[in-house]
């Protein structure tokens, strides 16, 4: 598609730097962390090719982070990101969240009393009573001493971080693209940096032990004694701030917030609409866990928006995206002082939803790769002409029966089925290569079938039966469409089913059973080569996408190659 159509998909955050200053502050020194971890997990996983290998890429890898640039990066992203995020979590006005944010506070705060003795034993050691840290030294301290708490520390620092990183970067265009390998690195990474520690702290176990000196050791334990007071007292102190800041909330000044549908609730002065929603388990949806880069907890300010700050920052090009009306506000973003009545805008929907679970969108939508195949029968209307209504009725039937096994038998689901066509999703799986092939090979079903139906009514309809196919691969949205009451269904939104029906109709002007997008060609892996490649135009002309026409989608043909998983697709007797 052209860059036209794809601007139009842009986040409404509109990136990184429309953040609060705060906000922006934490992320960008949780960046930098996220690469020290990074780094030094990869430098871990070195250990599976062995000491050396191990202490080669750690001079590299000090050549950053020991010099003097690095050291004041380190240090500058770790006094920011603890300090932001502590003043966040002291801050808070209620403990109901979704499950991946309570992990991030209970990692986070896990972090520093796990790396404490870890740094001591490398940094501490070195800086101040010269010990040597090269790996195998530290490994020899480490192994198997402190198996379990160096792979916690793992664990815990790298989920910290790379959920972190998903929440910060989810809305970024380009980062739907790169998901999936993400998700594989972060699955990967950690895995290889365990394995390199086992292999190497065995190998380091063999080597001649070095053995630290009398004063190094009374040093180093002398300032461990320092440093574990130093963390319990932090610890200590951290859980008496947020207490006393929540017994300063309880006898301060309190607001009511009336909720269109719920009546009024009671809060502190200064708490967030959406954290009021989630103390009350009132359904207050919000994607980023309320940072302020989404608008689905938007609400409309009733009553009571004059006593409201106006919006500005982030939120200011949020709702500037959306066209909002004035009255309409960020939830996670106004803390009114006054009294205020409001009413959420994009409710959560489905019985078995609470506040503090808040699902994101999986219970009132969700964001998934998936191909689209929209499906048309051509002239219905003569088919139909002058054929009494059991006809009809057997003929709909039999062709919607026929269609949804041929769906259905490819992993398939129909998403909208209507007497003379259908639109079917393939989205069993985040792989686009999956999708569409699966996608073609019901395609190439339907054709078949279409042919055994010609030939059972044969004589009994006017003309031949023949239909019209659009394929397109992309994003879509699976919404539950519903009113909460009544029974729900999920479909898909979005540019995708467009584009598939703009092929589907645009195969009337090429002569051709099939328009095959060149998103879908690319993706399946099979060879088209020979299949006219045409423009079609989309949105009035301000747009378009490359497709294959493919005159008789009856007689597509896959041809089995060597590759299980690839094949060739061609008309049958080109």
């Amino acid at each position: 598609m052209t860059s036209t159509r794809q601007e139009d998909l842009r986040s409404p955050s509109g990136g990184l730097n429309d953040l609060p200053w705060g906000c922006l502050a934490r992320q960008w020194s949780g960046f930098v962390l996220f690469a020290f971890v990074l780094t030094h997990l990869l430098n871990h996983a070195m250990g599976i090719f062995g000491v050396d290998a191990m202490q080669y890429a750690q001079q590299w890898r000090w050549l950053i982070w020991r010099s003097w640039p690095g050291t004041f990066l380190l240090y500058g992203a770790v006094l920011t990101h603890v300090t932001l995020a502590g003043y966040r979590i002291v801050l808070r006005r209620t403990w109901r969240m979704p499950p991946d944010e309570m992990w991030q506070i209970i990692s986070g705060l896990a972090i520093p009393l796990l790396a404490a003795g870890h740094v001591l034993q490398t940094r501490v050691a070195a800086s101040m009573f010269g010990v040597d840290i090269s790996y195998g030294a530290v490994l020899q301290q480490l192994w198997p001493a402190v198996i379990f708490s160096q792979s916690l520390l793992i664990v815990v620092a790298w989920s910290h971080g790379v959920i972190g990183l998903h929440h910060a970067l989810r809305y970024q265009t380009w980062y739907r693209a790169w998901r999936l390998p993400a998700y594989i690195l972060a699955v990967m990474v950690p895995f290889l940096a365990f394995a390199g520690f086992v292999a190497a702290g065995r190998e380091a176990s063999r080597l001649p032990a070095l053995t630290r000196t009398y004063e190094q050791t009374l040093g180093l334990q002398e300032v461990g004694m320092v440093v574990n007071a130093g963390v319990a007292g932090f610890a200590f102190g951290f859980v008496g701030l947020i207490g006393l800041f929540y017994l300063r909330r309880r006898v301060g000044s309190t607001v009511t917030i009336t909720y269109r549908g719920y009546g009024p609730v009671d809060v502190p002065a200064g708490t967030s609409v959406l954290e009021a929603s989630r103390a009350h388990h009132i359904p207050h949806p919000s994607s980023c866990r309320g940072r302020g880069r989404c608008a689905t907890c938007r609400v409309q300010v009733i009553t009571g928006s004059e006593h409201i700050a106006e919006p500005f920052g982030a939120e200011r090009a949020i709702l500037n995206s959306i066209s909002a009306p004035k009255n309409v506000r960020l939830g996670c973003q106004i803390r009114p002082a006054r009294d205020i009545s409001v009413r959420v805008l994009m409710p959560v929907l489905g019985r078995h939803v609470t506040s503090d679970q808040d699902a994101e969108a999986l219970e009132w939508a969700m964001e998934r790769e998936a191909t689209v195949l929209v499906l048309d029968l051509r002239a219905f209307a003569t088919l139909t002409q002058n054929r009494l209504p059991y006809e009809i009725a057997v003929l709909v039937n039999r062709f919607s029966n026929e269609m949804r096994q041929a769906v259905d038998s490819h992993s398939g689901r129909i998403d909208v089925m209507y007497g003379d066509g259908l639109t079917a999703v393939f989205d069993q799986s985040e792989n686009r290569a999956t999708n569409a092939r699966s996608a073609l090979r019901a395609a190439q079903d339907m054709g078949r079938v279409l042919e055994m139906l010609n030939g059972e009514m044969r004589g009994v309809l006017p003309i031949p039966i023949r239909a019209g196919i659009g394929i397109h691969s992309g994003r879509v949205v699976l919404a539950r469409i519903g009113d909460g009451v009544h029974q729900q269904e999920i479909r898909a939104i979005g540019d995708t089913l467009t584009v598939a029906a703009a092929l589907e109709t645009a195969s009337k002007d090429f002569i051709a059973d099939c328009m095959v997008s060149k998103e879908t060609a690319d993706a399946s892996g099979f060879n088209f080569a020979g299949m006219m490649l045409r423009e079609v135009m989309l949105d009035g002309g301000h747009a378009s996408v490359q497709a294959y026409a493919i005159p008789d989608a009856g007689r597509l043909e896959e041809v089995t190659s060597t590759n299980p998983v690839l094949g060739t697709l061609k008309l049958a007797g080109a």
